[in-house]
């Protein structure tokens, strides 16, 4: 596999974990603001572990780049940390709101 290749291929690999992490994140505050806080909890986590995996080749290309060996700098890859990026403050703010719309749930109960 070709330098080129490599990078490509981790490219598309943060791509595909940090846009699921993304749509779990959106999919949880649908929820939340639906009322199905289970389901928007279990979208939570479901995103967590995407950005996990998405983490995970993220590292994997820093270790990779400590040990000399430099992922080649290309528009693909500053497009891929874009969405990994995306995807880390997307699911950070579902888990936000989805407290919010907790808690306001409860305060609608006890009136």
């Amino acid at each position: 596999m070709s330098s080129n290749e490599g990078t490509e291929a981790v490219s598309f690999g943060l791509i595909f974990h940090s846009g699921n992490a993304r749509s779990y994140g959106m999919e949880a505050i649908t929820n939340a603001k639906n009322g199905d806080m289970d389901k928007a909890k279990q979208s939570i986590e479901m995103g967590k572990q995407e950005l996990l995996n998405a983490q995970k080749v993220h590292a994997n290309m820093i270790q990779k780049e400590a040990d000399g060996d430099a992922t080649e700098l290309s528009l693909l890859l500053m497009h891929s940390e874009d969405h990994f990026m995306m995807g880390q403050l997307t699911l950070d703010m579902a888990s936000e709101l989805v407290d919010v719309y907790q808690k306001l749930e409860g305060e609608v109960k006890d009136k």
